[in-house]
């Protein structure tokens, strides 16, 4: 398969706080990979300087064989979408004051066709029943797996072909979280959608991914299948609460 993203040796910073040095990454056509590591490693930089919300000091991020960030290139947040690239943020960021559609029609911004537009709508209700059947609701008094579900269609809405997604299990009870990865599965393997997935639940994250890389102080220090990952007793101790 060929490669949608290369991370090359990037380093980023907050001010001058360097939060992520010299790290690479690669992710297939089709394919998940995952990122672990405890509250503070860099997970989420790395996401944020893929989506654009951080810049790239040194290195480079190539997405379809094409340099979208570096140290002189940084390509916004809305060029990214149009181009492919959906991120489901860590705390959801729904727009609590518009209902559940609104919020939808919000992640389709892109999109100049109303049919298209109608087409994802009932595709998404297909996905999370829950979302037709709250569509006029405001969205600040649905559930918070509700709202997660929301968020995640919120980024499908724009057809992308690589999402990512930070934390999408945070505080979630066992049974939403189920469904929630059921439909991230369906959505991998029927539209192709490739997924970076950050997630603290390293276990569920590394059953569901099929590479995976251990981030820790700003760097990767280990990278492999996600399967030698679930075995690797190093990520058994520090990560999966095994001995």
């Amino acid at each position: 398969m060929n490669e949608i993203l290369s991370v090359k040796n990037i380093t980023v910073a907050y001010g001058e706080l360097v939060a992520v040095k010299n790290v690479s990454l690669e992710l297939r056509e089709e394919e998940i990979i995952t990122l672990i590591g405890s509250n503070g490693a860099g997970k989420s930089t790395i996401l944020k300087a893929i989506i654009g919300l951080l810049p790239v000091k040194e290195g480079e991020i190539l997405f379809n064989n094409k340099i979208i960030h570096s140290a002189s290139i940084r390509t916004s947040p809305d060029e990214l979408l149009k181009a492919g690239i959906a991120l489901v943020p860590e705390g959801r960021k729904i727009f609590g004051e518009l209902t559940v559609k609104e919020n939808l029609e919000m992640g389709a911004f892109i999109i100049k066709e109303k049919k298209k537009i109608e087409d994802r709508l009932e595709f998404i209700y297909s996905l999370f029943p829950i979302l037709k059947d709250r569509s006029r609701q405001k969205a600040g008094l649905l559930s918070g797996g509700e709202q997660q579900m929301l968020a995640i269609s919120r980024a499908l809405m724009s057809y992308p072909k690589l999402l990512l997604l930070d934390e999408p299990s945070l505080g979630l009870a066992p049974m939403v979280v189920r469904e929630i990865f059921s439909v991230l599965s369906e959505i991998n393997h029927k539209e192709k959608v490739s997924i970076i997935l950050v997630e603290q639940n390293a276990k569920l994250a590394l059953k569901f991914s099929n590479r995976g890389y251990v981030v820790e102080t700003g760097s990767i220090v280990l990278s492999d299948s996600s399967k030698n990952l679930l075995e690797n007793q190093k990520v058994k101790s520090a990560y999966l609460g095994e001995r």
